[in-house]
């Protein structure tokens, strides 16, 4: 079994820890600079709130890890993932799923601003379709044609490269790209104050500063929760109705048996 991280496993590694921190240092920055909660800031804390899904979403999926990559511990629900879950995935949601709500954000405006389209289907529009490629080239890509993680099995039919070690399922693309585009929509449908609509509820709610900062962050962790939870279910209820069945006849990763059906 190879305990060693190779380059690529580093810089896996690297990219979840840092980009976590980044757009949380960024986050904090323009909160202090704004005096107000910036909308980056609440996507972070919704971000990793919502991390531990990761795990019960692993074993819905089937995704497996290299076994030299250092683990979170063996806690329920994190050690639904086969093998345990990456100790870098509660920070590195925060860059995954910040990342392309930034980008999707920033193009939504542009073409709305450029176009005259109407800013909210814009951004949704944009949002999905950022996000679906960023998984795709993330999941797909970084992750299962490299061999950050595997996929043991996938839907018959709705896998790319399906029966071999690559095999990736197109579903997750899709599941991701949804959450992402809310993410865009909640960075980039804001106000002349730069409030998004959690924001703006919170200050009618709220009266006071503090009360409607507490009030956005509570909203932005059940919001993110909820919604991670509904793109989830279908990946649940297949998985539960025995639907995932094709994938490759070898173990993912050498030395370590593959996640049983």
């Amino acid at each position: 079994m190879n305990t060693e991280l190779t380059p690529l496993l580093t810089a896996a590694v690297a990219f979840g820890w840092l980009s976590g921190i980044v757009f949380t240092v960024a986050g904090i920055y323009l909160s202090v600079r704004h005096r107000r909660l910036h909308p980056l800031l609440l996507l972070c804390i919704s971000a990793i709130s919502f991390s531990w899904i990761e795990a019960p979403y692993d074993w819905a999926m089937y995704a497996q890890f290299p076994p030299a990559l250092p683990r979170m511990p063996s806690w329920w629900p994190l050690n639904m993932t086969w093998g345990g879950l990456p100790s870098s995935v509660p920070l590195g949601y925060i860059g995954y799923f910040c990342l392309p709500a930034v980008i999707g954000a920033a193009l939504g405006r542009r073409l709305s601003a450029r176009f005259g389209w109407r800013r909210p289907i814009t951004l949704l529009t944009v949002g999905l379709v950022v996000g679906f490629c960023w998984a795709l080239m993330f999941n797909a890509g970084l992750g299962a044609r490299l061999g950050v993680f595997h996929y043991a099995y996938v839907i018959p039919g709705l896998g790319l490269f399906e029966g071999t070690l690559h095999q990736y399922p197109i579903y997750d693309a899709i599941a991701m790209g949804i959450q992402m585009m809310v993410f865009t929509y909640l960075l980039g449908r804001t106000d002349s104050q730069g409030r998004n609509v959690i924001e703006m509820w919170s200050d009618k709610v709220g009266k006071t500063p503090v009360r409607s900062a507490i009030l956005s962050i509570v909203a932005v962790i059940v919001i993110g929760n909820v919604l991670y939870g509904a793109v989830f279910a279908p990946h649940l209820v297949t998985k539960l109705g025995g639907y995932v069945t094709s994938g490759p006849t070898g173990q993912l990763f050498p030395g370590v048996a593959n996640q049983p059906r």
